[in-house]
């Protein structure tokens, strides 16, 4: 091709048609010009594409660990309503002067107040997503705030859950150990029908018991509480990356079992 208009040119020249070689010389610019604005045209295009494939994998990154703590979270939710309730039932009985509950009755509500697991968030994939430099999400620039605000539940989520993991462990297991019979809930959780060792009513009588199970409330609340504002911003994140992002949807395969 480079030949070929070479030629064109060196005729031109050679039969002194200067006017018609500059009219050939500003068309062959002209394409050059074309030529290059194409070419960066399609890297512009190629380089657009890469970064729209890196903005789907990391929305879906996202959301794979969105769906995974809401999971966690509702199950959380579902242990710490249960254990709240428990914990007012308990309250209840302290203020109640004739108590007629068997011990294995009583000891079928303490354990639900005792029955407290581990709870972490997955933020790997978060942590890195937010610590991305010069990194943003082109087709919803306010993902990124979204993900900081929901960053903050996050830790405000987690303190609180400190704060009753630490009840709990400081104060609650150790009085429980000192003035109970921990054998009591063994039977409940294996099913065998032992008599209690330890009679309830010493418990309830107890000032310092009350003050435990009104501190185990004042922290079990508040959290619940935390546990419900996290599954909405959570879920309100993940139905904005669905609208946005909708090829990242994530399909259970169990729903679609009739």
């Amino acid at each position: 091709m480079i030949k070929f208009f070479r030629k064109i040119r060196q005729r031109l020249l050679t039969e002194n048609k200067f006017s018609k070689y500059l009219i050939y010389a500003i068309g062959e610019i002209v394409l050059v010009v074309i030529g290059i604005l194409i070419a960066l045209q399609i890297n512009n295009w190629n380089e657009l594409q890469k970064l729209n494939e890196k903005e789907i994998s990391v929305a879906k990154e996202l959301y794979i660990e969105l769906n995974e703590n809401l999971i966690s979270v509702k199950n959380q939710l579902e242990l710490w309503e249960n254990r709240d309730e428990k914990i007012l039932e308990v309250i209840s009985l302290t203020e109640s002067k004739n108590v007629t509950l068997a011990n294995r009755e009583f000891d079928s509500i303490l354990i639900y107040v005792i029955a407290f697991s581990n709870f972490k968030l997955k933020q790997s994939k978060f942590q890195r997503i937010i610590s991305l430099e010069n990194f943003e999400f082109k087709k919803s620039p306010s993902l990124i705030t979204e993900m900081l605000s929901l960053n903050d539940r996050y830790t405000t989520l987690m303190d609180y859950y400190r704060q009753n993991d630490e009840n709990y462990h400081q104060i609650l297991q150790p009085y429980l150990i000192d003035n109970y019979s921990t054998e009591n809930f063994n039977n409940i959780i294996t099913g065998k029908k032992t008599e209690s060792k330890v009679d309830y009513h010493k418990l309830l009588s107890d000032l310092k018991f009350a003050n435990i199970m009104h501190s185990a409330r004042g922290s079990s609340a508040p959290f619940v509480q935390r546990i419900k504002i996290t599954i909405n911003k959570i879920e309100a994140l993940k139905k904005q990356l669905e609208t946005i992002y909708p090829s990242i949807i994530i399909v259970d395969d169990s729903s679609l079992i009739k």
